[in-house]
């Protein structure tokens, strides 16, 4: 689509790549190489971001004369209020590799949902706003979660390469999950997660409130 006024919605910013949507949630993969720049674009759903590598960027502010350049580190996690706070942005990668982030739209609230936060082993409670919780899943190698019983619409996101098996109703399955594989349990999840490979399993679970 053309800008508008000199932007565009983030839907129609080419480097943020649609990877699914349904009514509570909106997933895109933002990749951004060394030296390139997103057009100006606009956001206006509370978002959820993920940074899966290390990055140095500078964001500026549609109408702004002044660029802040700043470390995304792999791992971050922050949740940004743009159905309050609406936000026109345009950000230009100023480091040596390619910056990598998955970002997903808070839509609507799912019907499942918990009120008190997750107590399971291997789960540590990373981050907590009005719309999401977020906890840090690790697995050593040979580790298993137990039985898990999540009660919440899931959106898990890899940060390391790791070969999981899960059980859950539909029997024993396994796979090599990458940095950015995303799983969307909204349904929640009733199972156990293991670590079969031989590297350590990070990765990030958020429940939608």
């Amino acid at each position: 689509m053309d800008p508008v006024e000199g932007w565009v919605e983030v839907r129609d910013e080419p480097r943020h790549r649609r990877r699914f949507e349904d009514e509570h949630i909106r997933m895109y993969d933002v990749l951004v190489a060394p030296g390139d720049t997103t057009l100006f674009h606009r956001h206006t759903e509370d978002t959820l971001y993920i940074s899966i590598n290390d990055a140095r960027v500078q964001d500026r502010t549609w109408g702004s004369e002044e660029a802040r350049t700043g470390d995304a580190p792999a791992g971050l996690c922050l949740c940004r209020p743009h159905r309050a706070r609406p936000l026109i942005h345009q950000v230009t990668n100023v480091g040596d590799g390619p910056m990598r982030m998955i970002g997903a739209e808070i839509k609507a609230s799912p019907p499942l949902r918990r009120g008190s936060p997750l107590e399971a082993a291997h789960h540590t409670l990373a981050l907590e706003r009005d719309r999401v919780r977020v906890y840090a899943l690790d697995l050593a190698p040979g580790a298993s979660t137990g039985s898990l019983d999540y009660g919440f619409a899931a959106y898990t996101v890899f940060l390391t390469v790791a070969t999981v098996q899960v059980r859950d109703g539909d029997g024993t399955h396994s796979g090599v999950q990458a940095p950015g594989d995303v799983w969307w349990r909204p349904d929640g999840f009733r199972g156990t997660i293991a670590n079969i490979g031989e590297e350590p399993l990070r990765a990030l679970v958020a429940e939608w409130r």
